[in-house]
């Protein structure tokens, strides 16, 4: 069988792709976008993307595609209908960077509460050099012990950081659609009023698209603490940059966006250079151990297909 691996640059020079190379033969693309996709795609029976958008003008013509594989647990870039309509397959990776993003989430957390990249920053500029005192304590910074944590979608990623917002000592408040045992699970607006910390793990759907917007920021508390490692959309970007500008949120960190990478007209453009403000490159599901494990994932997704199986099967 031919298979493609579409944006093999986002994946990672040293993701051991070597796995896949035994089911056929393996054509990797480093980018793919909507002027070259049917070329690349047209003779493939499996593709691997990323966050290439698959919409029904690929799916159509390309007659040869019996599954769609994505290199991800999100899968919002590929149009379902219509590869339910022309009968092609897609399968996710379910769970693969639950370890990655918790871990994420929680560093940018305790580095936004603790202040201490502008303190790294101190020292390695030479002012703590030159300084005549043995400390620094401004910015001030505060303890997160008692804090109240809400979680914003309580799913594999969430539930790993609320452990460990709990081991830090905080209070963890939840939103879910049905509440889940162990956990104090409110809704929404009482999430939002009593978080000191707000981290968001939901996917993006209808019902969470700008869920996070100047409504629900002006219920929160001033200097709340946000963290977004779920998908650019699911917060108002323009409200979120407001709400920093004017003081309201504390402290702002995300990994994802609305378009990735962003351009000069996005509204973080004019908060990423803040000292409150931590934006990374959509990396935090990156690790080495989370791509090996999905690589694995995506073979065994392969395997079951080609023997009528139903492993992570979204489309059915």
């Amino acid at each position: 069988m031919k298979i493609s691996v579409l944006d093999r640059a986002s994946l990672g020079e040293d993701t051991p792709f070597e796995v896949i190379e035994t089911l056929g033969d393996v054509v990797y693309y480093d980018k793919t976008d909507s002027s070259c996709a049917v070329k690349n795609i047209s003779d493939s029976e499996v593709i691997i993307i990323n966050k290439v958008k698959i919409d029904e003008n690929i799916i159509k013509n390309c007659k040869n595609l019996k599954l769609i594989c994505v290199f991800a647990t999100g899968y919002d870039n590929i149009d379902i209908a219509a590869a339910k309509k022309y009968n092609v397959a897609v399968c996710n990776v379910p769970a693969y960077s639950t370890n990655s993003v918790s871990l994420y989430t929680v560093s940018t957390v305790l580095a936004l509460y603790t202040k201490i990249l502008q303190y790294n920053d101190f020292v390695r500029s030479g002012k703590y050099s030159q300084s005549e005192y043995p400390n620094l304590l401004v910015p001030v910074y505060h303890e997160i012990f008692g804090k109240t944590w809400g979680i914003l979608g309580l799913g594999n990623i969430g539930r790993a950081v609320a452990d460990v917002a709990k081991a830090l000592g905080c209070r963890v408040l939840a939103t879910k659609r049905t509440p889940a045992y162990g956990f104090e699970c409110v809704d929404l607006d009482t999430l939002c009023k009593e978080s000191d910390i707000i981290t968001v793990h939901c996917p993006l759907n209808e019902s969470t698209f700008n869920i996070i917007n100047k409504e629900k920021i002006n219920l929160m508390k001033t200097g709340v603490v946000i963290v977004n490692e779920a998908r650019g959309a699911v917060l108002n970007e323009s409200d979120i940059r407001d709400g920093i500008l004017s003081g309201k949120i504390g402290a702002f960190g995300c990994d994802v966006y609305s378009k990735e990478p962003f351009g000069i007209d996005h509204p973080y453009n004019e908060i990423k250079n803040l000292d409150n403000v931590i934006l990374t490159p959509h990396c935090a599901w990156g690790a080495y151990e989370a791509r090996e494990r999905c690589v694995k994932i995506i073979l065994e997704n392969i395997k079951s297909f080609y023997s009528n199986g139903t492993l992570n099967r979204v489309d059915l």
